[in-house]
């Protein structure tokens, strides 16, 4: 039941994000109630549609979760949505100064400022913990779908290259390889390095193309996949070969 919920939910979302108007406010009328009780929880109040503009904000968030959800990642729409609104929230706090709800008496100046610095404070703490919770989930994910090549996280701690020159030899060689269709779909399929198409792409020696496969399997999926990109940090990849991380 839960599996055919979730297949409805991803139709649904894919003609919405298609463009079809009506499907898109049929899934935000179903979702006012989640949105309310999202939002109430990261503003530490009960809120109401008439009253409060946190709502207006997590709406517009909503909407721009519908568009930017991954379809075809590995964290589902809900979280996705909580971790959208929860954000749009927070950076509205800080650019309208909307701490006053939060103000349980009225204050002198001295109070005033210490209020907004603890707000200040945990909101920044918050993001941070949301921002951990969601690299878990993408993490995880990743894990998950190195398996299928025969890569663990633990192999890709062992044969990260230590010295620079080799670490951007092999990150030129996944992005000429992210960056190529066929290729990555020869990856994809066969589950294996295209090493000899790689090797007339790049002029990199199949030899430390061999070497590090696993690297570059590793790299070549995290730039070709939009919702693995929380990784590039984490795997130290730089924007653009001989930039520095």
């Amino acid at each position: 039941m839960i599996k055919v919920q979730e297949e409805v939910l991803r139709d649904t979302l894919k003609l919405a994000k298609g463009g079809d108007p009506l499907v898109r406010e049929d899934l935000i009328s179903a979702h006012k109630a989640f949105i309310a009780r999202v939002s109430s929880k990261a503003c530490g109040r009960y809120l109401t549609w008439d009253n409060d503009d946190e709502l207006s904000i997590a709406l517009l968030a909503f909407n721009e979760a519908i568009d930017t959800f991954d379809l075809h990642g590995g964290v589902s729409f809900e979280s996705f949505v909580q971790m959208v609104i929860r954000r749009r929230l927070v950076d509205y706090f800080r650019k309208e100064g909307k701490h006053q709800h939060l103000y349980l008496s009225p204050m002198n100046s001295e109070d005033e400022e210490l209020s907004r610095y603890e707000l200040d404070t945990s909101l920044e703490q918050y993001q941070e913990s949301e921002n951990q919770e969601f690299f878990a989930r993408v993490l995880e994910h990743f894990v998950r779908v190195l398996c299928d090549y025969s890569v663990t996280l633990d192999d890709l701690i062992k044969v990260s290259p230590k010295h620079r020159e080799r670490k951007e030899t092999l990150t030129r060689a996944a992005l000429a390889l992210s960056n190529n269709p066929e290729l990555m779909a020869h990856l994809q399929r066969q589950r294996l390095l295209p090493i000899k198409e790689l090797e007339l792409l790049t002029g990199i020696k199949r030899k430390a193309l061999e070497k590090g496969r696993k690297y570059l399997i590793a790299l070549a999926l995290i730039l070709s996949k939009p919702d693995f990109y929380p990784l590039k940090t984490f795997m130290q990849i730089p924007e653009e070969p001989g930039e520095r991380v």
